[in-house]
């Protein structure tokens, strides 16, 4: 979670930017299945790949679905025409459509205007009623949550604005909406003890937010400047979302993607943004330089071993991809010897690439067969270790802090390991030795924290 965000997928209508994708895997999580008869949730305008498997289609059309980019096939809607016959061919359709008031008839859209606040609030005015959506009470506790624990902290200089303006303008904007009671809900199956009746919830609202999502990207550049500014937003909070799961690195690089490319959107056709004021690598720099420590990393001999293991890897970089990820961490690991400041400048270039990348080359750089990258993945676990205190003194001082919350990248670092054939793995053997020691630490310190809280509950 550093640094310039870049990224999202689905195939959207940002037409100078084409390969921006925005359907992040959504993980599967085991619903638990109740006597009463549950509500129809059958998609009635899904692909024909789902219609034929059975499963429910996330409906992005004209662009593909997740399920086919998963299973890398093509994805083929029914024409409008067709959907409307089948429609009013079905009885139980017909039914239902004439039980909906008129107002709720039509699509959801709205248009978002600036207003003149200090804290750069969105006042959005609606064009069209927007469908209902019955909150429940887990969702309220997972909107509380986002507030005093959840809420991002990029871009940079924007805490404030996640705490009021935001929240209090996303009743009127869906995709924000889902995507922060996504973030709120995630944050809460990680680190709360019953948490983990909290995933369904946020794999519901997940695939909500990137639907919705979807839609409001497809319009290109009818898009306004604070329409993106709120697009802008969505997506960060849907890479703190990824950020949270131990098995959300494909869905994190795609969110880290989408955010770098509609910050680029922002500044190539409005020169800034009215909401988020450090866009820019300038402006970022220099907000955030003064705050980190210029002493270097105090462990001379870890960084090290970590530059020597790294140089193994060398011989094996096939591409461009490969060579640009080795080059910024390794500068990262020689930078860190000179300043903290000067290792998070390097760092950032390991995110930034994703930016740069075409939409073949990410993918390919994303694949779980690509094991050059994943190596490359494990030493970016361990350089994120080493800067942990200046992504920590980045943030803005908060009501509850979790120790837990750094987990799920460590857990990610080892699952990679694991998947790697055993010819490869004792080359970053150090680096998971390194990554399973610091777990361990972050766990029994996450215990007794846990203990303290429970004991003065007692009091």
């Amino acid at each position: 979670m550093e640094y310039s965000f870049q990224s999202a997928r689905i195939q959207t209508g940002v037409s100078s930017h084409p390969s921006f994708s925005i359907s992040a895997p959504i993980s599967r999580v085991r619903i638990e299945q109740h006597r009463i008869k549950r509500p129809h949730t059958k998609s009635r305008h899904g692909c024909f790949n789902c219609k034929a498997r059975r499963v429910k289609c996330q409906e992005t059309q004209p662009h593909p679905c997740a399920n086919c980019i998963g299973r890398n096939m093509p994805c083929i809607y029914p024409s409008n025409e067709l959907s409307l016959r089948r429609r009013h061919a079905s009885p139980q359709g017909g039914r239902h459509r004439q039980l909906l008031p008129r107002s709720h008839e039509s699509s959801s859209s709205y248009t978002i205007t600036p207003s003149s606040s200090t804290e750069s609030a969105v006042a959005l005015s609606s064009q069209h009623r927007v469908l209902p959506h019955t909150f429940t009470a887990d969702d309220l506790r997972s909107f509380h949550h986002f507030l005093i624990a959840a809420y991002p902290y990029l871009p940079f200089g924007s805490e404030e604005l996640w705490k009021t303006s935001l929240p209090a303008s996303a009743h009127k904007c869906p995709h924000l909406m889902h995507a922060i009671l996504c973030l709120g809900a995630t944050h809460l199956s990680l680190v709360i003890p019953d948490g983990s009746r909290y995933k369904t919830l946020a794999v519901t609202h997940q695939g909500q937010a990137l639907r919705m999502l979807g839609n409001e990207l497809s319009k290109g550049d009818q898009c306004s400047k604070t329409e993106l500014d709120i697009m802008l937003a969505t997506v960060y909070a849907l890479t703190f979302q990824a950020h949270y799961m131990a098995d959300g690195l494909v869905d994190f690089a795609i969110m880290v993607r989408g955010c770098s490319i509609i910050t680029r959107r922002i500044l190539n056709k409005h020169k800034g943004s009215d909401m988020f004021k450090l866009l820019t690598s300038d402006a970022i720099l220099t907000n955030t330089l003064p705050r980190i420590p210029p002493t270097p990393y105090t462990d001379t001999e870890n960084l090290n071993t970590s530059i020597e293991t790294i140089q193994s890897i060398e011989p094996l970089l096939a591409c461009e991809s490969h060579r640009n990820a080795y080059t910024a961490l390794f500068n990262t690991y020689n930078a860190l010897k000179r300043s903290a400041r000067d290792g998070f400048v390097a760092f950032t270039d390991f995110y930034d690439d994703w930016g740069r990348m075409s939409n073949r080359e990410f993918m390919e750089f994303l694949d779980p067969r690509n094991y050059v990258s994943r190596l490359l993945f494990v030493h970016f676990v361990v350089a994120s270790i080493m800067l942990r205190p200046v992504l920590r003194a980045l943030k803005e001082p908060r009501l509850l802090m979790f120790p837990k919350e750094e987990l799920p990248l460590l857990q990610r670092g080892l699952d990679i390991y694991e998947g790697l054939p055993s010819g490869v793995r004792g080359l970053v053997e150090w680096q998971v030795n390194f990554i399973t020691l610091d777990k361990a630490l972050l766990e029994s310190s996450s215990s007794r924290s846990e203990e303290e809280t429970s004991a003065l509950s007692t009091v």
